[in-house]
């Protein structure tokens, strides 16, 4: 199933389960590492506002922010683990998507 399909369910409040999340845990992963290599990502893209509110993140937020905030939300990290949130943030900045100021 479609990460995007997923989060508009979420977003009209159907429940993530354990198999969907672990799902979209290996998209995020996919997606951050296939940044790396190309600009021209779906993830990359902003998201709609409903899929942001719904992440509760700020409106006009990449589909990869609202993807690792969801799952920040329904599954979160281990202890002394860094959130999915920050990761992508991380990565965003290390790759030249984001700037530091």
């Amino acid at each position: 199933m479609n990460y995007q399909l997923l989060l508009e369910y979420y977003a009209q409040g159907t429940k993530i389960n354990q198999k969907e999340a672990e799902l979209l845990d290996l998209e995020l992963y996919a997606q951050i590492e296939s940044i790396k290599v190309s600009r021209i990502q779906g993830c990359l893209e902003t998201a709609p506002d409903h899929i942001c509110n719904a992440a509760l993140v700020c409106k006009g937020s990449l589909w990869i922010t609202c993807l690792a905030a969801v799952l920040d939300l329904v599954k979160p990290s281990p202890l002394l683990t860094k959130a999915r949130g920050a990761q992508v943030h991380d990565s965003l900045l290390m790759n030249g998507y984001l700037s530091n100021d």
